[in-house]
């Protein structure tokens, strides 16, 4: 299918009948439509989903006074006083089958009577009306090639489309689309409507009936585990909301220099610490000034003194000795001494003199000092030269950096304030307090989620030994129920297309997603389990005392992985062969917002790389929250290879210079978007920004 020509006719800002022609060509599939904002994106947007569908497309199961009044905002409001006035949107489709080409146009109008609106709908089809029928055919079919609840998947917003797979409904989303996009929903369709053929009588004979209780409900027991599941994964993600919620409001405060009464005051005894610091320190050095300055200075001096003291206390001893030697009794003592050691030739008088010759006395040198007096003079010009002048050094180094940090202190403190403080810890509390709420919610929901898993593990039981005992009745006996026969077939058929195409799905995301993402260590891989459920896993390290407690934790999806080399390690190590081995561990979704963004657009191109439906996608601002980085990637790894019919809305900072360069050769059609000075559209083909 493809869009040939999209018309608006008072629709938003586009003022009269506007009209986009679009080549239909396989090898350049993207159109590329610019404007800024508030130039009508998001208008033609709307406008192609209600022209499809109308109401059904915004939740209404009929026109009514809410769907009108949606219609209403949607409509040009130069029209809204004039009674006579109409808006209309019309979309051209072409279908090639192969074997013939058909065009077909609907037209969905509006007009107003008697200040109401009314709506008309009618479609052509190669140019001639289509009613009855026919018509009805028409709608039916295209409701099964791009269902309501598929919207969102084909219009693709780059601003909220994570929400689409990640938010509260994004598994039954995923569900949805990858049972439509393969085609798989026919055969749940057709298993309903034979089942329904099947008689009471023949279903009780057959096990039918026990077969299929026992597939509800395990069927109901694994619905309740998937909705208590995303009761936990919403309120992780609240939880997520409100821890980013408080890192800004912190953030925010910290950039406005609040800080805590309890930093404020820390900083305030920080200051008076490094005072009280330097106080001791200037008084240190004023005793040192004191005490030991001048006789540093003067240590000169100080040595010259130290030698006469010296000299001085020698004068006194050899004054001693000879004053000694010079007395009479022992002079006397001294001569009787040599007379009878018979020394005949030496007197007590020369041994003095000889003495006196040996031992210099200096007269200029005198002090009246006793001896306790000079040793403790010594002592102390002692105790001043051995004093250590590098701690001056040293204490005038602690003082300056004792200021620097006071200065710093102050700066912090002069930048800082606690205005908004209350408001400021109310608020983290009020959010503190909704993250502790969340979190027990998540804790019990955990629980349930325990007590429901066994359930569920019960009912599966149950299932498989019903469903193999129904397969052993239908090989025994001989059933002509044609309905019986299609229900068992059907079922099993639909399994192993599921797990096939889950297989391939799993492929191509890695595929994409490897080709798209710059970083590692985000994702190693998906897997779609039995109930078609995205699980995001990476390769993380475990030992030997953690297996146990690895496979106890992940037994249903070590069961979906099914990996014989995985099989082969963990017995490694159960064995004592290895010491470590590497598994693949299911995280959890969001990471970043720019990281969901790509992980989503990896989903979505891997889907319809497998699923080969030629249905028209539309992707509104592409790049939202993608950085840089990943921008050249997607463009290679998206845009070039999606081979469905693909329109881009962009803005004057997305799909131009080196990006749209990188496109030209799939570019089919550009239009531009022009705002007039009244706020009028106006599409301006063949134009586009920087051309």
């Amino acid at each position: 299918m493809k869009i040939k020509r999209i018309t608006l006719y008072n629709i938003g800002p586009y003022v009269g009948k506007n009209t986009f022609e679009f080549s239909i060509d396989r090898d350049k599939n993207i159109v590329l439509i610019g404007g800024k904002n508030g130039a009508g994106k998001t208008t033609f947007f709307k406008a192609i989903k209600t022209c499809l569908y109308g109401c059904k497309v915004w939740g209404f199961d009929s026109p009514g006074k809410d769907y009108y009044s949606l219609i209403s905002s949607l409509v040009n409001f130069k029209t809204a006083y004039d009674n006579n006035s109409c808006a209309f949107i019309e979309i051209e489709l072409v279908f090639d089958d192969g074997k013939e080409v058909d065009c077909y146009t609907l037209h969905r109008e509006w007009k107003k009577t008697k200040m109401t609106l009314v709506e008309f709908f009618n479609i052509h089809k190669n140019g001639g009306l289509i009613i009855g029928t026919e018509e009805n055919d028409f709608i039916n079919y295209l409701l099964s090639v791009i269902p309501p609840d598929m919207f969102n998947f084909y219009f693709f917003d780059g601003e909220s489309i994570a929400e689409f797979f990640l938010g509260t409904d994004g598994n039954k989303n995923f569900r949805n689309a990858f049972l439509k996009l393969y085609g798989l929903d026919t055969l749940s369709i057709m298993v309903e409507n034979f089942a329904r053929n099947i008689k009471k009588k023949d279903a009780k004979k057959s096990g039918y009936a026990e077969y299929q209780a026992a597939k509800s409900a395990m069927g109901k027991a694994r619905s309740y585990c998937d909705s208590i599941r995303s009761d936990i994964k919403d309120l992780e993600n609240r939880i997520d909301l409100c821890q980013i919620k408080l890192n800004t409001l912190t953030g925010n405060y910290s950039k406005e220099g609040g800080i805590s009464l309890v930093d404020w005051k820390e900083l305030n005894s920080q200051i008076l610490k490094e005072e009280s610091v330097r106080d001791n320190l200037n008084r240190w050095l004023k005793e040192i000034a004191n005490h030991y300055l001048p006789f540093i200075l003067l240590e000169k001096n100080l040595l010259k003194l130290l030698s006469e003291l010296s000299e001085a206390r020698e004068n006194r001893k050899v004054a001693a000795v000879i004053d000694m030697m010079q007395n009479d009794d022992f002079a006397n003592s001294i001569n009787q001494f040599l007379a009878e050691k018979e020394v005949l030739n030496l007197t007590a008088v020369e041994l003095v003199n000889l003495v006196k010759q040996n031992f210099t006395i200096h007269d200029d040198i005198y002090f009246d000092y006793s001896e306790s007096q000079s040793d403790r003079l010594i002592a102390q010009i002692y105790e001043k030269l051995d004093f250590d002048k590098k701690q001056i050094k040293k204490v005038l180094t602690q003082i300056n950096a004792s200021l620097k940090t006071s200065k710093r202190l102050r700066e912090q403190l002069i930048s800082s304030n606690v205005d908004g403080y209350e408001e400021y810890v109310e608020e983290r509390d009020k959010i503190e307090k909704t993250i502790a709420e969340l979190t027990i919610s998540s804790e019990r929901r955990r629980l349930d989620l325990d007590k429901q898993s066994e359930v569920y593990e019960q009912a599966r039981i149950c299932f498989e030994k019903n469903k193999s005992a129904y397969e052993e009745l239908l090989k025994a006996h001989s059933i002509t129920n044609l309905a019986e026969r299609a229900v068992a077939v059907y079922s099993l058929l639909e399994e192993k297309l599921v797990r096939r195409q889950a297989t391939k799905l799993q492929e191509a995301f890695m595929e994409s997603f490897s080709s798209i993402i710059n970083k590692g260590n985000f994702v190693d891989g998906i897997l779609i389990d039995n109930n078609i459920n995205v699980i995001p896993y990476k390769y993380i390290g475990i030992n030997r005392t953690q297996l146990q407690n690895y496979k106890d934790t992940n037994k249903e999806f070590l069961s979906l992985y099914n990996n014989v080399q995985l099989i082969v390690d963990m017995n490694k190590l159960e064995f004592g062969e290895v010491q470590r081995i590497k598994v693949p561990s299911p995280i959890k979704v969001p990471f970043s917002q720019g990281e969901r963004q790509v992980y989503i657009m990896s989903i979505y191109l891997a889907l319809l790389k497998t699923s080969r439906q030629d249905i028209p996608f539309f992707i509104d601002t592409p790049f939202a929250r993608i950085d840089s980085n990943h921008r050249e990637n997607i463009v290679a790894e998206f845009f070039n290879k999606v081979k469905n019919q693909l329109f881009i809305l962009s803005t004057d900072e997305e799909i131009v210079g080196s990006y749209k360069k990188k496109m030209e050769n799939k570019i089919s059609n550009t239009f531009t978007l022009a705002i007039s000075g009244y706020g009028a559209t106006t599409i301006l083909p063949n134009e586009y920004f920087g051309d």
